[in-house]
């Protein structure tokens, strides 16, 4: 076993980053992070200290001697409903001798399994199976699992199914980039939705502006963590509750969703509202669908219109605007034909079925008929004894780059 005073290896000091719930405004545990320190008594970094390790052969050893060091010193101060959040490399949790070692390490420290998460970091695992079986042990024990930095390298949906982690951990860039306009924003949510739909809490990492914070709220992240709410300290005092030094209490203004709003309720979205009731009731009472689509098709972002039977069937071809030309063209030539196609999955098309006569606005999605993002107005109709659908598409990408 090594001793983590060792003169050839870095000297080992533990720092704390609170994991904050964003429901409750305080925080469900701590992040450990490696504070180190070379044979000269000089800061480094963790890759530095964790290169002499590797150069020593000691790597392995060199892990688990922070690990115990991050234990014994999150027990000093840690409340009961606190856990510890610890980085392990995937090499050392399938090590024969030192994973196993680990594992028996933490079951007989003063922390409880249940209030530890091992995060697997982000790195090449030669033998997967491995990593799964490792995990697996880990879990059996009465460990959390988390996945760290997700949206970066290795890191992607098969991963999380095969370690069905308790915590996916997002990787900082993606909320740096979400906050950059509307539909990279409602990327990042469609990514929560699809982490919660698999079973895990999602926490996004390396939060630094109230902008961020915002929207990490928006998206319906579990948890958040980053410079914004607090730093790694190695001396751990009492976090002040989100907004009790500030006029207006923080978990307020996270709660207020400003870039995230449902398409169907935005403003902006009234002239294609309004053009889209105009052509529904110019249709209904026998104008050609061209003509009866002209205010429509005359907005900005507008794109086309198209009419489907009850079975979801298109009833001739589409009727295209003049202004977005270079939108018409299909990836794959087939698509390009359109009646008689069936778009019975579509939910613009189930919607307008279940509320006849209201307009329907749909989330955004990829059209078929060109290689661009649209959202969909559509109403269920009828005509003497038959029923339809029309519906009217709106270049996403487009009409958003307006959106405040």
């Amino acid at each position: 076993m090594i001793d983590a005073s060792a003169p050839e290896l870095p000297q080992i000091e533990s720092a704390f980053q609170p994991v904050l719930s964003l429901a409750h405004g305080a925080p469900v545990g701590y992040e450990a992070l490696l504070r180190a320190r070379d044979a000269a008594g000089k800061p480094c970094s963790p890759e530095a200290a964790f290169a002499v390790a590797r150069q020593a052969g000691r790597c392995g050893e060199y892990e688990r001697a922070c690990l115990r060091r991050h234990v014994a010193r999150f027990a000093q101060f840690a409340q009961e409903e606190d856990v510890l959040f610890a980085n392990l490399h995937p090499d050392v949790l399938v090590d024969p001798v030192h994973g196993p070692a680990l594992a028996q390490e933490l079951v007989e420290s003063a922390v409880a399994p249940n209030r530890i998460v091992i995060e697997v970091l982000e790195a090449r695992q030669e033998t997967p199976a491995a990593l799964v079986d490792a995990v697996e042990r880990l879990r059996a024990h009465g460990f959390l699992i988390a996945l760290d930095d997700f949206g970066a390298g290795l890191t992607n949906l098969g991963r999380v199914w095969d370690l069905r982690p308790d915590v996916v951990k997002l990787d900082r860039e993606l909320i740096c980039k979400a906050v950059e306009s509307y539909r990279k924003a409602r990327s990042l949510l469609r990514l929560v939705d699809l982490l919660h739909d698999i079973g895990t809490f999602v926490v996004i990492e390396g939060i630094e502006t109230e902008e961020q914070a915002r929207l990490s709220g928006d998206c319906d992240a579990d948890f958040v963590q980053g410079y914004f709410f607090a730093r790694p300290a190695i001396e751990i005092e009492p976090l002040v509750p989100f907004g009790v030094s500030t006029a207006v209490p923080l978990d307020a203004r996270l709660g207020d969703a400003r870039k995230l709003r449902r398409i169907a309720d935005l403003e902006e979205l009234g002239p294609y509202r309004r053009a889209f009731g105009r052509f529904k009731d110019a249709w209904c009472v026998g104008q050609p669908l061209a003509f009866a689509a002209r205010h429509f098709l005359e907005c900005e972002w507008a794109l086309r219109v198209f009419v489907l039977d009850e079975t979801g069937r298109q009833v001739g071809e589409n009727v295209e605007s003049d202004h977005h030309c270079e939108r018409r063209c299909a990836t794959f030539p087939l698509l390009a034909r359109r009646a008689g196609a069936n778009w019975s999955k579509r939910a613009y098309f189930r919607e307008a079925l279940l509320r006849p006569g209201e307009t329907i606005v749909s989330e955004p999605y990829m059209s078929s008929s060109s290689t661009n993002l649209c959202v969909t107005l559509s109403a269920f109709v009828r005509m003497g004894e038959q029923g339809f659908v029309l519906g009217a598409d709106i270049s996403f990408e487009g009409w958003s780059r307006h959106l405040a």
